[in-house]
């Protein structure tokens, strides 16, 4: 249903600075908020921007904008919770993460309102997509963090796993993850291809990760060999450092992996036992929270119109 709506809202429209006359309709209803198609044309002409994406083909434009609309309907979903919640952002935590975002690219939050208005491309909207990610953070933090534990059994499970090895290979890693959906393998294949050509990945892993915790920047932090599926590891092992994998099939979806760093450790030290409860931790807490905006999908009226 939503494969047809996407094609009708982009195929008559020019993705460059162009304008031309269109007439603006709702794209999705979520309760009783609509996601017109100016704001997903928008937010799509955004993401290729920032995210340095070379797009041509018909069928990867399809893709990206399916991947679009899913995620303002996520953010919508997050807003409205939020307000039930009474959560809310301020303008200084709005300003302040911008700023941050600004500099992350090298750019003063002027100069990079500036680059949005050249190319016809709405602040507002880019601020709205900052405050919902704050928001979010906020429901994990207020509302979810309180409900994972870890105890002293996983922990020590965890560590004897690893303290066997005398010498165990570590590699830093960040992740984008696509999420199973009907062309999830295109997409993250066609997202590795732009990541190994240059794409800016931070911009990736913000607009098309499935990952629902962390601060944007995909990072999964130090993890041992003996601990990854023999799939990462065949993907990742003959990585440089800064490079990106191949797509990689598990079970939870696609994954693209990039190599931060690398170490091999001859001893695994007692602290690690503190590093191993933070993993645990991490891992029962993005569970938790990629179950939690599902539920939100569950219980909400969401329609893509076609």
């Amino acid at each position: 249903m939503k494969r047809l709506v996407l094609i009708a809202v982009f195929s008559f429209i020019s993705f460059s600075s162009q304008s031309a006359e269109i007439t603006d309709f709702v794209v999705a209803k979520i309760n009783s908020k609509a996601i017109a198609s100016s704001e997903a044309i928008d937010r799509y002409r955004f993401v290729v921007l920032t995210a340095k994406l070379s797009v041509k083909e018909v069928e990867e434009q399809k893709i990206l904008r399916e991947q679009v609309i899913d995620k303002m309907v996520d953010e919508e979903l997050i807003r409205q919770d939020a307000k039930n919640l009474k959560i809310e952002a301020s303008e200084k935590e709005i300003t302040d993460g911008i700023e941050l975002i600004a500099l992350q690219r090298k750019q003063t939050p002027a100069q990079f309102k500036a680059l949005l208005q050249r190319n016809n491309l709405s602040f507002e909207s880019y601020s709205k997509q900052v405050e919902t990610e704050i928001l979010w953070s906020k429901i994990i933090a207020e509302i979810l963090r309180s409900k994972v534990k870890v105890s002293d059994v996983e922990v020590r499970e965890f560590f004897e796993q690893h303290k066997l090895n005398s010498d165990v290979r570590k590699f830093l890693l960040a992740e984008v993850l696509i999420s199973f959906s009907e062309n999830a393998a295109q997409l993250s294949s066609k997202l590795a291809i732009e990541l190994k050509s240059g794409a800016d990945f931070k911009t990736i892993v913000k607009q098309f990760s499935s990952s629902v915790i962390g601060d944007g920047s995909g990072e999964i932090g130090w993890v041992a060999q003996t601990d990854l599926d023999s799939k990462i590891y065949v993907a990742i092992s003959k990585l440089g450092k800064g490079d990106y994998s191949d797509s990689v099939q598990l079970a939870d979806g696609y994954h693209i992996f990039k190599l931060i760093d690398s170490r091999v450790e001859t001893k695994i030290a007692d602290q690690d036992l503190n590093a191993a409860k933070g993993i645990i931790f991490n891992r029962k807490l993005q569970s938790l929270a990629k179950g939690y905006l599902m539920d939100l999908r569950k219980r909400a009226f969401v329609e893509i119109k076609n």
